[in-house]
């Protein structure tokens, strides 16, 4: 199984991969406004030495984070997921980062919940609570863009221990996190349909029929 993560929600991509007879890597660029231009070159080198079609799944960050990367990255994962016929794996940019501090920390006590927040527009923060679970993590207080007081109050109210990431600017590297979500789902049997997968910007839910088109240069080579 070779399983591929694409993260593009803030300023940097972050890409990483998974062979279950050759482990993990993870690879960050700082692309910022290069990131239309410079991402299909990006993934071409990094999945080397494997082909489009060796892939079993993808997952991609799906926000909340920058609306513009947030879109690129979904857009792109939904495309090749389509041409490919494979699984995509939409993952919370919030539960990236609360997965990939587990990751780090193998002692993290499964006992506590996580709350995660990142800056938002304004006076505003992204913020969400998730619980360890065998399966990765489950939700508590849903991914949602707060005023910080609201935020602040959450936190107050909140009647289970938790530990708190408290997350600001690049968080590429959390792609690692994406594609370990992924694979506790993929390892569950679950297989997302590419349609299914939509970005999210910590407010409203995108409407589906608004049409994602892709940017410029995905092709699959046959």
């Amino acid at each position: 199984m070779v399983g591929l993560a694409i993260h593009t929600s803030s300023p940097a991509l972050g890409l990483a991969l998974t062979d279950d007879a050759k482990g993990d890597r993870v690879q960050t660029w700082p692309l910022g406004r290069d990131l239309t231009s410079r991402l299909h070159d990006c993934l071409q080198t990094f999945i080397a030495p494997y082909t489009w079609q060796d892939l079993s799944f993808l997952a991609v960050a799906q926000g909340p984070g920058g609306f513009t990367g947030t879109r690129i990255g979904v857009v792109v994962a939904r495309t090749l997921a389509q041409q490919l016929e494979i699984p995509l794996f939409g993952v919370s940019s919030l539960a990236a980062i609360a997965q990939h501090h587990r990751l780090h920390h193998p002692d993290f006590p499964d006992t506590l919940d996580i709350a995660v927040e990142m800056r938002a527009q304004r006076d505003e923060r992204f913020g969400a609570i998730y619980r360890p679970a065998p399966t990765g993590l489950t939700p508590q207080l849903p991914d949602q863009a707060r005023p910080q007081a609201d935020w602040d109050a959450c936190l107050a109210q909140w009647s289970q221990p938790y530990h708190h990431l408290k997350v600001e600017g690049d968080v590429s590297a959390t792609v690692e996190g994406v594609l370990s979500l992924a694979q506790l789902r993929w390892q569950t049997g679950d297989r997302p349909h590419w349609s299914t997968v939509l970005p999210f910007y910590g407010q409203n839910p995108v409407d589906e029929t608004a049409p994602l088109s892709p940017p410029h240069r995905i092709q699959i080579p046959k």
